[in-house]
């Protein structure tokens, strides 16, 4: 039972990062004087709704988000409100509003847990060569490492205690081949001892390793609420950068035939699990811990639907505003019935991918 609360919890976490989307789309389209057929809170058979100003409002069973739907926006219509009668640069603005709110919502969440000091700035790490953890019968175990040690050089070769340090260690031990041997010295408390091992090759990472993890310590924010903003678009700007890079090296990896690793892209099923588990973990701790998990997620969900809304693809808003960049250059408007069509096959298409993403997040769940 508390488990299925945690669910439908990180559903509603969902549902509302969607909905606000969808509401930068409506308040900057009303804004614009392009009219609104209907706007709904969820998804799925319609519970109540009612109707102001010839615009339909609804609230709807399913808790995974809300639409809004404008006059004119797939197909020809003569209302002088309708999308397709309004000037390029309305509809541009309309159409980047809904990704503009999620990333504003993610700076906004992002400047208060700053501020609070609750979140640590994940891309300024002090890395350095000790030892997080050993792993049970492992190369690094069988030698007698133990979590904490601090390698201090490598077949003679100093290593430094920094992030230089550490990436110096894991090429060495990289570039040994399974089966050659390597002397660790090692400080433990206040001695220093020589350890030899033979590195073992992992079919899984495609190197040889010895089976430890390395510590990395995180720079604490330590501002007030004036100092943290700023940092708040960074870190925004940051996971802007890093999920460019991750898309990237997901097509590359398609299109060379390498694949993608299981786990490095969920759907629904797979968030849900993982939020709810997050925040199981931190309401279990405190409730002040669990509030702290749900507007984490909230960052960091809002900032990812901002930026993967962006992408020049059918039935996307970045596919949408490269329809209105083209019209803009080529100074006519496309016929929104073939417009609507090709969203409609790119809508479709994005739904097969999600029901096979959702079946590999289903698999991992029951393995």
């Amino acid at each position: 039972m508390i488990n299925l609360l945690y669910i439908l919890l990180a559903l509603v976490l969902l549902g509302v990062i969607v909905t606000v989307h969808e509401f930068g789309h409506y308040l900057v389209g009303r804004a614009c004087g392009i009219g609104v057929i209907e706007f709904s809170v969820g998804m799925g058979p319609k519970l109540f709704g009612w109707e102001r100003k010839g615009i339909k409002y609804s609230l709807r069973l399913l808790p995974l988000g809300g639409y809004c739907s404008f006059v004119g926006e797939d197909e020809n219509s003569d209302n002088p409100h309708a999308m397709n009668n309004q000037p390029v640069w309305k509809r541009m603005l309309t159409v980047l509003a809904g990704p503009a709110v999620n990333l504003l919502l993610a700076v906004i969440v992002a400047t208060g847990l700053i501020a609070g000091g609750v979140i640590v700035n994940p891309f300024e790490v002090d890395s350095q060569p000790v030892l997080l953890s050993v792993v049970e019968n492992s190369a690094a175990a069988e030698a007698g490492l133990l979590p904490g040690d601090t390698i201090a050089a490598i077949d003679g070769e100093a290593i430094s205690c920094d992030s230089a340090g550490m990436e110096r260690a894991r090429e060495i031990i990289g570039a040994t081949p399974a089966g050659g041997t390597l002397t660790l010295t090692v400080k433990r408390g206040g001695e220093t001892l020589d350890v030899t091992l033979s590195p073992r090759y992992s079919e899984e990472d495609g190197r040889t390793m010895i089976g430890v993890s390395f510590q990395s310590f995180y720079r604490s924010y330590d501002l007030n609420v004036f100092e943290a903003i700023p940092e708040a678009f960074k870190l925004t700007w940051r996971v802007v950068v890093e999920t460019v890079k991750f898309l990237k090296n997901l097509l590359v990896g398609l299109f060379t035939g390498q694949g993608v690793q299981d786990g490095a892209v969920q759907g629904v099923v797979g968030i849900v699990s993982t939020v709810s588990d997050d925040m199981k973990v931190g309401f279990g701790t405190t409730f002040v811990d669990g509030l702290y998990s749900i507007l984490y997620w909230l960052m960091i969900i809002s900032m990812n639907l901002g930026i993967m809304n962006l992408l020049p693809l059918p039935a996307l808003d970045g596919g949408r505003m490269l329809f209105l960049v083209i019209e803009g250059l080529r100074g006519k408007p496309f016929n929104r019935e073939r417009e609507g069509l090709v969203n409609l096959i790119g809508f479709a298409l994005l739904i097969m991918l999600a029901i096979f993403i959702t079946y590999k997040d289903i698999v991992a769940l029951v393995h």
